[in-house]
């Protein structure tokens, strides 16, 4: 195994921000390669043919797409475990590791890289307004899932990879846009839980960013 891990990574992206996240609750140290998102460099097409981050190197190989990676890292790295042990708790984990995927992260982070960037040729105008309009409407569903656990996390009191990929949403939340936070009156544990992904230690990762950027 590599002495260095070497990360490919841009500091807004939440899907690497979910890695970096992920190394930071193993304390595997990593070498951040931080990218400009819009001047993406052949090097990283090279490793990744979709020319997407997260990337990461582990000696002369690269592995691609934050939920592969993840699944590296608990086999590589098993302690502290972040998959329940038990089959069927790790199943529902994953479950809700892809609803948090889905429903929060991709709705969210979309929403505002339409918002800023435009919307690609095949989208409606108010692509990114509906994206961000629809994390809203998944506030409700994030309430119940954590009222029907005994515990802060979306575990209960096991803390899993479906809370690591909240934290770039926790962490951007109230810095971005705090209107579009859930309600603590309306949506108290969906509040609490974010709060305590702010408070974990490995909080600062999820917008961790390299030393110098590589432009294409």
């Amino acid at each position: 195994m590599a002495d260095t891990l070497k990360l490919w990574s841009f500091h807004t992206s939440p899907f690497a921000g979910k890695v970096r996240v992920a190394l930071a609750e193993k304390d595997v140290p990593v070498e951040l390669i931080e990218i400009h998102p819009a001047r993406r460099p052949a090097r990283l097409r090279e490793l990744n043919p979709l020319g997407r981050v997260p990337v990461l190197e582990v000696d002369d190989v690269a592995l691609s797409e934050s939920a592969v990676i993840l699944e590296w890292l608990e086999e590589t790295h098993p302690s502290p475990a972040l998959w329940p042990a038990d089959p069927q708790q790790r199943a529902l984990a994953r479950a809700s590791a892809c609803w948090v995927d889905e429903a929060l992260l991709t709705n969210y982070f979309g929403g505002l890289r339409r918002k800023t960037f435009g919307v690609l040729a095949d989208e409606r105008e108010d692509e990114g307004d509906r994206l961000l309009a629809r994390l809203g409407r998944q506030w409700p569903r994030l309430e119940a899932a954590l009222a029907g656990r005994d515990g802060p996390w979306l575990m209960g009191e096991t803390f899993t990879y479906a809370d690591v990929g909240g934290m770039p949403l926790a962490v951007r939340l109230p810095q971005w846009t705090e209107q579009l936070a859930p309600d603590p009156d309306a949506f108290p544990l969906s509040a609490a839980w974010l709060q305590a992904l702010r408070e974990r230690p490995s909080a600062p990762a999820a917008e961790a960013r390299g030393p110098e950027r590589i432009e294409g």
